[in-house]
């Protein structure tokens, strides 16, 4: 039992840090609230499902990354950007999105719940435990995305750039960094992130034009918890609430687990606005 919920644990954490890590990013950088980042996943998913019949397994995820990033950038440019000023026209705009995909899933194929098949189909035994393969592509890939992206935020002069976006984007104006390209290029890599988490979670489990709504909340509850724009919050609390619904799951009852991210949303909000790593915002 225990094994299992280290290592289960372990799962739902990577699939939690790779969906969290660019949502809290965009937040941090742009105040942006992209309700339309569970949609990402949905779009990344579906164009596997849809080309893997030409391309197989492999080229279907490169084209489906692809076109979530191009998808994100237009995203942006088309919607955020112009709205940008106004918070809540960013939430209502990327809202609409979301639920366009949704309806654009149902139109261009159906409303029927869909199986992908694995990279690698079968398990193997870990701790006495027997894991899906694929599941543990997923832990690898996770870690490995969030380390490569932390290194890019901290040593590259595109990752600097952004960083200083994100602590003062007037002055990061003024010091001669294009703003604009870097929100851009944050969105982008939300996307690319969230296009992985499909990538590596997808294939060996079903996929329906409603899934997105529960990604977003997983990395809305993630992101409250961490801390709002908080890159080592999200991280951490990926995994603290990974643990936790796997505990639940196995202890208590899955069904019981599944409302765990609404309820982690509403403590923090009221106990602690800011997070377990964020900032505490300051009220003039």
């Amino acid at each position: 039992m225990i094994e299992e919920i280290l290592i289960f644990g372990l799962v739902q954490g990577s699939l939690l840090a790779l969906l969290a890590l660019g949502f809290s990013l965009v937040y941090g950088v742009g105040g942006i609230l992209n309700l339309s980042h569970g949609a990402f996943y949905l779009i990344t998913a579906y164009v596997m499902f849809w080309t893997i019949p030409m391309f197989g397994l492999m080229i279907s995820a490169i084209i489906g990354l692809a076109v979530v990033v191009g998808v994100g950038a237009v995203t942006y440019l088309g919607l955020i950007r112009p709205l940008q000023e106004t918070h809540m026209g960013v939430v209502l705009v990327t809202f609409a999105l979301a639920f366009f995909f949704e309806q654009f899933v149902k139109f261009v194929g159906d409303p029927k719940t869909h199986y992908i098949a694995p990279f690698i189909p079968g398990t193997i035994q870990i701790l006495g435990v027997n894991i899906q393969i694929q599941l543990l592509i997923l832990i690898v890939g996770s870690l490995t995305l969030v380390t490569i992206v932390t290194v890019f935020m901290s040593r590259t002069t595109i990752g600097k750039s952004i960083r200083a976006v994100a602590q003062d984007y007037e002055a990061a104006k003024l010091m001669g960094i294009n703003t604009d390209m870097m929100l851009m290029l944050t969105v982008m890599l939300s996307a690319l992130l969230v296009g992985f988490a499909a990538v590596f979670y997808a294939p060996g489990n079903f996929i329906a034009p409603r899934i997105g709504w529960g990604y977003l909340l997983l990395a809305f509850a993630v992101t409250i918890f961490g801390g709002m724009g908080s890159i080592p919050g999200s991280i951490l609390a990926s995994f603290i609430l990974g643990y936790a619904t796997t505990f639940t799951d196995y202890f208590i009852s899955p069904t019981f687990s599944e409302i765990i991210p609404i309820a982690v949303i509403l403590v923090m909000l009221l106990v602690r606005p800011q997070g377990l790593l964020g900032k505490k915002e300051l009220h003039q």
